[in-house]
């Protein structure tokens, strides 16, 4: 199958759209990766739009994957529909995809994929053809490193909302990495005793399925849909509230070998959300709608 793949690519492993393009090539696909935010710089907004419909129809492409796409005409995606079935994916929060421009082309697309599963059923509501498809990790960049356990408490994520607020209540040090990717969000995750997180969206951040696909132990809040995927206790540790947190930091980093079997329980059931499941879920949703 030919897919033109419309998203944001690079070299360093930052975008999770360069992982899935390599999952969907290892399934045997060809892959037309079109990078629509650097034409759109080089040869502006207008002329990008006529390149992609020119770029379906001369590759005679089977399926269209659009990725977020914001500021791409939704005249590109009926012209794509003519020829090629079309899928929008839209990997970001329900408050970012509550805009007329995102929920437009939800619903002109043939079928969605989520993300979130608070996404998923908003988007329905305009396109039945909605499914949620976990964003997952890289497993070719995001696995366990045998290194010492040096770091107590690591948190790997930008300060913004009130995360930092939320850090301070903490009553032991944590160990704060604002721009970490790849090889090395994994090398932090693997020296790190405790993987911290904080669910800020009402939905799972990639960097859940990155502290477990790199066999780290996670504490974190709660989210919408988390017992669909990952059980407390077994897989990573819940907590409820600030008070709650600090006991449960106190009593794992007093038990090194709890954490060890969860981290352990918790890398074998993530490899179910790789980067290569993921495309594998794409294709498979398409074939199922395209014999419908």
């Amino acid at each position: 199958m030919k897919i033109l793949f419309v998203a944001v690519f690079d070299a360093g492993g930052v975008s999770s759209n360069t992982s899935q393009a390599v999952g969907l090539e290892k399934l045997g696909h060809t892959v037309i990766r079109y990078n629509y935010r650097i034409r759109a710089s080089r040869i502006g907004v207008q002329n990008r739009d006529l390149e992609l419909v020119d770029m379906c129809r001369h590759n005679n492409a089977d399926l269209v994957i659009f990725a977020k796409c914001n500021t791409i005409s939704l005249d590109v995606f009926r012209e794509c529909k003519k020829t090629a079935q079309v899928c929008y994916w839209f990997p970001d929060p329900l408050k970012t995809f509550q805009t007329q421009e995102f929920i437009d082309m939800t619903s002109i697309s043939h079928f969605v994929c989520c993300d979130k599963n608070n996404v998923m059923h908003f988007a329905k509501s305009y396109n039945k053809n909605t499914f949620q498809v976990p964003d997952g990790f890289d497993s070719n960049l995001e696995y366990p490193k045998d290194l010492e356990k040096n770091i107590d408490i690591s948190f790997i994520g930008s300060l913004h909302s009130d995360r930092a607020e939320r850090l301070s209540r903490v009553s032991r040090n944590v160990s704060v990495f604002s721009d970490a990717f790849g090889e090395v969000h994994s090398e932090i995750v693997s020296r790190s005793k405790i993987n911290l997180n904080f669910c800020t969206t009402s939905g799972a951040s990639d960097r859940i399925y990155k502290i477990l696909g790199a066999g780290g132990f996670l504490l974190s809040d709660d989210w919408e849909g988390r017992e669909e995927m990952f059980d407390d206790g077994k897989h990573l540790v819940i907590y409820k509230d600030i008070d709650d947190l600090n006991s449960k930091i106190d009593f794992y980093l007093s038990n090194p070998k709890l954490c060890s079997e969860i981290a352990n329980a918790g890398f074998c059931e993530v490899q179910k959300y790789s980067r290569d499941n993921w495309a594998k879920q794409i294709v498979h949703i398409a074939g199922i709608l395209s014999l419908a």
